[in-house]
């Protein structure tokens, strides 16, 4: 905790700024926020008020009038964690139990609460490489994510966690920057997008909705998992993170285990935790999903 603050006043002062976060936005938990949401807070806090020569208490109470200052707040929370193919057990559920159902129709896939892109091009790398037609809509708050998603330019690093076969074939790698090819940047586009006031319309067959809840208070976060599960189709899944599983379970909203480790979510009423699907079906034919192909192994 910073020395300008007792503890006790700064969780005061965290709290107040959260508060006006959720009633404006609809973002922060207030007191179930995180250790780390509410030391990000504060250090916000902290620069404002030093930027005013203000105490950080005095900065907290003025975010009752100050909409733009909490909007800053809001924006500093919501630059997370984001790397290609995080979460390798969610991947390999989604390769192996819920692409081989897809339709033969072109697919549309939606990662909701993008960030700078990562997730979208991830999926889009996973449905050519099982061969479909596809879209994928990438959407986040922040223009600032929205417009490096669209730029697709990476450091190499951050490619680490992606199979190799998947960085040869869709990746343009530099020395140190790492570029997502431009036949697979076609297949998906990015949108600004605040999910508390409004979601994409459907339906999509996958929806990627991870990590997006930590910064939702109840029940606003519920009722755009509600809104998104209604942008599905009929045979759609939405998939959080394994964290945000339980807190959607607990509203009653049906689950859809699609493996062992990973559970979904879809629409309908709760009848309980299903089995898993049937096997998948042979893998397709190889072939690119881009229009006019691309070689592989590039």
């Amino acid at each position: 905790m910073p020395s300008s603050l007792t503890s006790q006043a700064g969780d005061r002062a965290v709290d107040l700024a959260l508060a006006a976060a959720e009633r404006d936005l609809g973002v922060g938990r207030a007191m179930a926020a995180p250790g780390w949401v509410r030391d990000r807070v504060l250090t916000i806090l902290e620069a404002q008020a030093a930027r005013l020569g203000i105490t950080a208490m005095r900065a907290a109470e003025r975010l009752q009038r100050d909409r733009s200052a909490v909007e800053e707040i809001v924006a500093a929370l919501r630059v997370g964690e984001t790397r290609f193919y995080r979460d390798p057990v969610m991947w390999e559920a989604i390769a192996s139990a819920v692409i081989p159902t897809l339709p033969q129709r072109p697919v549309a896939g939606l990662s909701a609460g993008c960030s700078t892109g990562e997730e979208a091009y991830t999926l889009a790398m996973m449905l050519a490489i099982a061969g479909k037609r596809f879209s994928v809509l990438g959407v986040d708050r922040s223009s600032e994510a929205v417009q490096a998603a669209r730029e697709a330019t990476y450091s190499a690093e951050a490619a680490r966690h992606l199979p190799p076969a998947y960085v040869r074939r869709f990746c343009e790698v530099d020395g140190s920057v790492m570029r997502v090819r431009k036949e697979l940047r076609s297949l998906v586009s990015f949108e600004v997008c605040d999910l508390v006031s409004a979601v994409p319309r459907g339906g999509f067959q996958i929806i990627l909705f991870k990590n997006v809840l930590l910064y939702l208070a109840t029940p606003a976060g519920e009722a755009v998992a509600r809104r998104l599960l209604g942008e599905l189709d009929a045979r759609g899944v939405l998939i959080t993170a394994a964290s945000e599983v339980p807190r959607l379970c607990s509203v009653g909203i049906a689950t859809a285990r699609i493996s062992s480790g990973v559970t979904a979510f879809r629409l309908g009423p709760r009848t309980g935790s299903e089995p898993p699907p049937p096997p998948p079906a042979a893998p397709a034919a190889s072939g690119s999903g881009f229009p006019g192909g691309m070689e592989g192994g590039r």
